[in-house]
């Protein structure tokens, strides 16, 4: 098939898609903010993995220092908005062992794959086809979550506690906008210590510093919305229990403690449920600005790239592992990098923090690992 033909037919098919969403869709609002999420994370390649891996690594700590700008912004929106309009509710989750053990798992899938939930999202609507890959593991390591939740809801833990609505809702802002402030001045002087300067962030040609404030902008507008902010890992084990119960698979997931507590839930259709529909609708956001940025650039519509080559060891073992740790730690932790670490912080929530020092210090502990493992290979080979 013609190449120009082939891209026409993706395009026209991605239309379809979301002219079939918006039509079908409980709220459509919510479809058109997950389209400008998408449009956000790839016009400005903004993501959390690689942020955090540049940051550890190479001491680059310009997007890192992004999400914390995002988290100010956020808390800023947030706080008043949580403690004067009671019908909203954060991402306010208790602080347990399961927050450290899920956010942990996390960290290492995100530092092995290369990615997180979002991130993986919007790899998919660039079409690549490994996270398609990647995505299907983090369903069914979700679902095992969820088929477990008995065994990680009743690890020790301490009651939910938001800056926002525990304290007077303007010292917990100073309070957060603090400990944001110094982790920023500690990144900064981390990078200027590793090479001599920094990058600048705070300049009106930076595209991570529009980013994190639109994200910031997008996520509160979706609070208000639909009166939850921005959240992603539910989509796995609803898709999960879902394939089972359309396909009659041997499982008795109608006996199991998640599925009685999310009974609602649960029984939604996809394009009702708003998790789903929001990430749909970032899927698209990113298809639009890919398919944009690739007609810029050679006038197709679609950037041609080369097929990766295919490395048995990483589709087999190393994606599905990974995927699978990715799946189960989100759901175990109460949120991915998008539910648990943003909309956790700028919710004030304790169990944000929590995850995000549990995520990085797995990330941590993936990186030294791989790099250990990486120079005894090659030890033994000379």
């Amino acid at each position: 098939m013609n190449s120009g033909l082939h891209r026409t037919l993706v395009w026209l098919l991605f239309v379809a898609v979301f002219f079939a969403e918006a039509m079908f869709v409980e709220r459509p609002v919510l479809l058109l903010i997950g389209v400008l999420i998408g449009l956000v994370f790839q016009y400005f390649s903004f993501g959390f993995a690689n942020f955090w891996r540049n940051a550890l690594v190479e001491k680059n700590t310009v997007g890192m220092r992004s999400h914390l700008l995002m988290l100010a912004v956020g808390g800023i929106l947030f706080f008043p908005a949580l403690a004067l309009l009671p019908d909203l509710h954060g991402a306010i989750r208790p602080v347990g062992l399961n927050v450290l053990i899920g956010a942990f798992l996390f960290g290492i899938g995100m530092a092995l794959v290369g990615s997180c939930s979002s991130g993986t999202i919007r790899h998919m609507g660039t079409l690549n086809l490994r996270f398609y890959w990647v995505f299907l593991w983090m369903v069914i390591g979700g679902t095992i979550a969820a088929a477990l939740a008995d065994w990680w809801q009743n690890l020790a833990s301490l009651p939910s506690f938001s800056m926002a609505l525990q304290l007077p809702w303007f010292v917990g802002l100073v309070a957060h906008l603090t400990v944001l402030g110094f982790l920023y001045l500690y990144l900064h002087r981390q990078e200027s210590k590793a090479y001599g300067k920094v990058k600048p962030l705070i300049s009106k040609m930076s595209p991570f510093l529009w980013a994190g404030v639109l994200l910031a902008l997008l996520n509160f507008v979706l609070l208000l919305v639909n009166q939850a902010p921005w959240a992603m890992s539910w989509i796995f084990p609803k898709l999960g229990i879902l394939t089972m119960q359309v396909f009659a698979l041997p499982i008795e997931w109608e006996f199991w403690d998640f599925t009685a507590q999310n009974e609602l839930s649960l029984a939604k259709p996809l394009l009702q449920d708003s998790i789903v529909v929001v990430a749909v609708g970032m899927l698209l956001g990113v298809f639009l600005a890919f398919w944009w940025q690739s007609r810029a650039m050679d006038g197709s519509g679609l950037a041609t790239k080369k097929c990766a080559k295919i490395k048995p060891l990483q589709t087999v073992v190393k994606d599905p592992a990974m995927g699978g740790l990715m799946g189960f730690g989100a759901v175990t932790a109460y949120g991915c990098n998008v539910g648990g670490f943003f909309s956790g912080i700028v919710s004030g929530s304790l169990h944000g923090w929590v995850w995000m020092f549990a995520a990085l210090l797995g990330m941590s502990t993936a990186l030294l690992a791989s790099k250990w493992l990486s120079q005894g290979i090659t030890r033994q080979k000379y």
